[in-house]
Parts: structure tokens; sequence; C-alpha cells
């Protein structure tokens, strides 16, 4: 096996490297970015990606792993940002009374690891948490750091935009949530052992590895702007829709010292659009955001992601090429667009130039230019490409079953697949082979033959998000999956603290809507929370469900209980994993309910529970198939 590396490549690899060189402390592999003057790097010796030499790796991937070695920098005189213990470096900022915790990570464990590196620099008591999104690696890890009572009692302040709660709960008890949750494990490879054929780093850190994931809703919610002094600083919180619609920032003034979450999203060009899955991000409104935060006389910058950057000169550096390279990708997307481009065509086109593709805040490790500029046409015009043969074309079994059988058969299509392996050409030879499995799922001989191409492929790329879907669709094909180690995006904690109202409504996106429809079914079930004096509604009619926050005037069914019973009923009991879902669980758990008394059941025109719940999906433990498709 030979991977080959052209002179871009290698200048790449070259340019990879940081702004500045600092040595420190017996260290020399270890960066900032920028300015050496009040700028300290502890490193702990620690490295938790793939660092090894490998001819399955592309050495600049393997160059990035080294940029991820564990310690606490020192910025300023007082900030701290705990760098390469997880996929999001968490930013203590220690003021004269207390500390700001920008991020905790996605880990209750890690958070913890974080807190006791920090804490061999000070010992000031916390007095507040910044998510800086909703994203679980911005605020999962929360209780590593603080309790509900620390929150409850005021001593510590939790700050988000207004949106933050809302938009966690619908992407995980309700809307997509299932399915980003299992495209997330493709994404960021969590699937994947660490190793040359697997995880190699997180791309934007060193992995997004998370057993537990935690949630203390925020006390500070704004719109636009927010004031507030924490641990005797003064902050400016400011809302920066980016990366995610509820992004925000923090501008500590005294301290110099800009927080731009993942406004600036790492060191690698921004993920304009994530392939696990995800809303438009709008880049025209990104890039506008950081030019609103470039108004910040800001000496030093910390992000979520990547490493510190220090000096006006640098500071000023970095976003202006960042918001440069964003308007770019957009402005000569749309261009070319206008000029008849389909998406195939405009990946060919559109192509950094040399002063932002070679500047060392936008490799090609996390984000990439081809996902971005094909889902800027996706945002813009939407799916249809203009040729009508493909607004009702042919579903993707049957055309496959045709062009197969035109090919002369399987074992034609398999041999020219084969043949195309042995001679280099693994795009080619993947390509005729899903052909082949999409008639036969089973067909191992296919599937491992399939497996062995995208891991040909994926030993050439840099982008992690593009390098792991690869490798974990390879060990999909070869049956070799371990789910145990998937993210759960329904954690107890999480599903715990979300309004009831939330999880109700969630409840539609199960609902059978075909066989509702065709059984001409309308019911009604109230349900009244007798501690909490809410009531609630769920019709069913015309295949939907609506939901209702106010009792129904007239009801087939009225359920009666204890927000304590409804926990029980809503939360996982018996034997599962952790991965088990927490909404819609087992229908025993209310029948004991009912049965022991604890709720209270009254129905109307001799319609039953059972039958308003059987037009529910039964939420299944089973791992449907992402690459088998």
């Amino acid at each position: 096996m030979k991977l080959f590396f052209n002179k871009v490549q290698l200048l790449a690899l070259v340019l990879s490297m940081p702004i500045l060189f600092i040595p420190v402390w017996g260290y020399a592999a270890q960066y900032w970015h920028g300015d050496a003057k009040g700028m300290e790097w502890h490193p702990t010796g620690k490295n938790l990606t793939f660092t090894q030499s490998d001819p399955r790796v592309n050495p600049v991937l393997t160059e990035h792993s080294r940029k991820m070695d564990q310690g606490i920098f020192k910025i300023g005189e007082s900030t701290y940002m705990a760098y390469g213990y997880a996929l999001t470096s968490p930013v203590f900022v220690v003021g004269p009374t207390g500390v700001l915790i920008i991020d905790p990570p996605e880990d209750v464990g890690k958070a913890k690891e974080t807190l006791a590196a920090f804490r061999k620099y000070s010992d000031k008591p916390i007095a507040g948490i910044m998510y800086s999104h909703w994203h679980p690696d911005h605020y999962a890890g929360v209780r590593g750091y603080v309790g509900d009572e620390d929150v409850k009692s005021g001593k510590v302040r939790v700050i988000a935009h207004k949106t933050f709660l809302n938009t966690v709960i619908a992407s995980s008890a309700g809307g997509d949530g299932p399915i980003i949750g299992a495209r997330v494990d493709y994404s960021l490879g969590t699937l994947l052992d660490l190793g040359p054929e697997g995880r190699i780093n997180g791309g934007l850190g060193p992995d997004f590895e998370s057993e537990e994931l935690t949630l203390i809703p925020p006390t500070d919610v704004f719109e636009e702007e927010l004031e507030l002094e924490i641990g005797g600083l003064k902050v400016h919180f400011e809302w920066a829709p980016s990366e995610a619609s509820d992004e925000i920032v923090a501008w500590i003034p005294e301290l110099k010292l800009l927080h731009a979450a993942e406004v600036i999203q790492g060191e690698s060009f921004p993920n304009l659009h994530s392939i696990r899955g995800s809303k438009y991000r709008e880049p025209e409104r990104w890039f506008k955001s950081i030019d609103r935060i470039r108004r910040f006389p800001a000496e030093y910058m910390v992000v979520s992601h990547g490493r510190p950057v220090a000096g006006t000169d640098a500071v000023a550096d970095v976003l202006t090429s960042y918001r440069d390279a964003i308007q770019y990708v957009f402005d000569q997307t749309i261009r070319y667009m206008n000029k008849g481009y389909l998406p195939d065509e405009l990946v060919q086109v559109v192509i950094l130039p040399k002063s932002l593709a070679e500047h060392p805040w936008l490799g090609d490790f996390y984000g990439g230019v081809k996902h971005s500029v094909r889902q800027i046409y996706v945002g813009q015009l939407g799916w249809f490409e203009g040729d009508p043969t493909f607004l009702d074309p042919l579903t993707n079994k049957e055309a496959s079953q045709r062009y197969v059988r035109l090919m002369g058969g399987v074992n034609k299509v398999f041999a020219e697949a084969q043949k195309s392996t042995e001679m280099g050409d693994h795009q080619w030879s993947a390509e005729l082979l899903t052909h082949i499995i999409r008639l036969n799922p089973d067909d191992k001989k296919a599937r491992n033959l399939k497996a062995k191409n995208l891991r040909e492929i994926g030993f050439t790329l840099t982008n992690n998000n593009w390098r792991n879907w690869y490798m974990t669709s390879a060990l999909e094909l070869e049956g070799k999956l371990d789910y145990s180690k998937a993210i759960d995006l329904q954690a107890p904690d999480l599903v715990k603290v979300f309004p009831l109202a939330a999880i109700f409504e969630s409840l539609r996106f199960r609902v059978d809507g075909q066989r509702l429809a065709k059984d001409k079914v309308e019911m009604t079930l109230g349900i009244s929370i007798t501690d909490l004096n809410l009531e609630y509604s769920l019709m069913l009619r015309n295949g939907v469900m609506e939901f209702s926050e106010v009792k129904p005037k007239k009801s087939d069914l009225q359920l009666s209980l204890t927000s304590a019973t409804l926990g029980k009923i809503l939360t996982v009991s018996g034997e599962g994993d952790k991965h088990s879902p927490m909404v819609l669980t087992p229908k025993e758990n209310l029948m004991k309910a009912l049965e022991s008394k604890e709720a209270k059941l009254t129905t109307s025109n001799g319609k039953s529970l059972e039958v308003f719940f059987s037009y529910f999906d039964t939420p299944s433990l089973d791992k449907y198939p992402i690459t088998l498709k």
C-alpha cells in the first residue's frame, strides 16, 4: 500500500505549524499563536490522540495530532485554558472574588480532570458558568464543576442564549435528535478505537468520548447582549450566530480577553455544514458575526477549540482570515451558481486562494470547503438541481437492479470492482459495489471489498469528519461496530431538566400517521400533573398529534398523576444499556402506576389508554444502518 502526497499537501504540512514558534519549559512541540508576552504553557505530558507516523495516516493529520499535547495555558495574568483534555478546552477566568468557567467539556469525568488541573493555580470559588451554545461538548460536563445547590442558592450563575434550552431539547428528546445522535457517532469517530485504522484525533480536539452527559439549566439568558459582574470582573456577553444559532461570546475589557466560542471554530476551516446533519448554517450571517467581534480591542483571544492567540496583530489576523475564508466560499459559490453551475461542478471551481488555503487556522481538519459548497447550494436553492428527470426518480434499489442487469449481472460487476480496487481506483470500486449491496445487503464478499475501498480512501484524508465516517462505515459493512461507545443524546440527566411540555410535544414525532389516518381515529387524552397544577392535552386526528398546554374541554381519557410518578413512567427501568431511549418507554410503567393507584385514569366512550398509545412507535434499542441503505 502506498500513499502519495503532492507538493501542495507537503507545503500544507509545513504551514500547519503555528504563526510563531515559542518553546517553553523544556518542551518544544506545543505552541500558542502570536506573541510571547503574557503567555505560559504548562504541559502535563499526555496526548490523547494518535501521534505515530504510519502509512495509513496522512502525515498532515499526524502533525495535527501532535499539536494536542495536554496541559494548561496561562493567558495574561488570570486566565487559564485546560487544553488537550477533551474536544472542548474549558477556560477558567479568575476574578478578584471568583472564577468564570466558559464551556464545560462533553463529559463529567473530563470536567473534573480539568478542574483538578486548574486548581493548581487558583482555589477561588466558581462564580459562573457560560454555555457558548447548545452542542453537548459545551455544557454536558457541567456537574463536574458545580451542582444544583450551587446554582439554586445563587452562588453560581449559568449564562446562555435565550434559545439554548429549547435547542438542546430539539436535538435530543424531540425533532431529529435520534438520527442526529446516530450520525454523530460516524462523524466524530466515537465508535472507533484510537489507531491508524480508527480515530486519529477529533479535528478540533483530541476526541469526543463521553460517558456521562449532564445539564443544569441556565439562570441568566439573553437575546442580544448582557452585562454581568462575575467573580468581581465585568463581562460583556453577546449573541454571535455562526456555527450555532445560539452562539454567544464573552468580552472581558479589564483583561483585554475575547472568548470567541466557535465563531472561530478552531484551527481548521469552519464547518459551514456538518455532514452529521444540521440546519443550514448561514455563512453570510457567520462572517458578519466575526465582523462584530472584531471591534473588541483584544490582546488575547481564546476559543472553544484550538490554542490561544496572543497579541492584537495575531488576533486581528486570525479573525480577518477566518471571516474572509467564509465570505470567499459563500460569495464564489453564489457567483458560480448564478452561472448555472451544479454542485458537482461547484466543488471543482470554488477553491480557497493560496493566502487563505495556507493559513494555519484554515486547514482541512474539521470543516471542509467541498461539503460546505454543496450545502450552500442546497441552503440557497434546495435539493432540486433543475433536471426534471430527478423530480421523481427511480428508487436507489430499483436503479441499482437495472444497472447491474445492464452491466451483465452481479458477478461481472464484482469482477470489475475487484479490478478497480487492484488498480487503486477505490472510489469507482466503492460505487460499483454499492449497487450489488443494495440488491443483497447480506453479500459479505461485496461488503468486505467495499469496506477495504473506503478505508483506502480514508487513509489519504486530513478531514476528521470525513475520515471517521469512512472508517466507521467500513466497520458497519464488516458487521464489527461496537455500539456500546455510542454517544447518548438522551441521557437521563438531560431529560430530567427538560420542561414537561417539551417532552409531551416530542411524542408527535412517533405517531404512526398512516395507520392513524386509515383508522379515522379521533381521541383526546387529558393529563393533569396534580402537584404542579399543570394541564395538557394530546389530540389524535388526521394522522397527527396536536399538543396543547391547556385542559381539553372534552376528553376521551383523563390521566391524573404527580410529577414524581410521571418521572418514573418516562424513565427507563429494568434491563437495558445507557443508550436506551428516555421518552415513551414501555407501557408497563404506566400500567404499574395505575395498578398501584399512583396514577388515576377516567375514561369515556369506552376508549382505552392502550388503544391511544398503540398509534405511537415503541422505542427500539436496535441500531439502524447508516451506510447499508
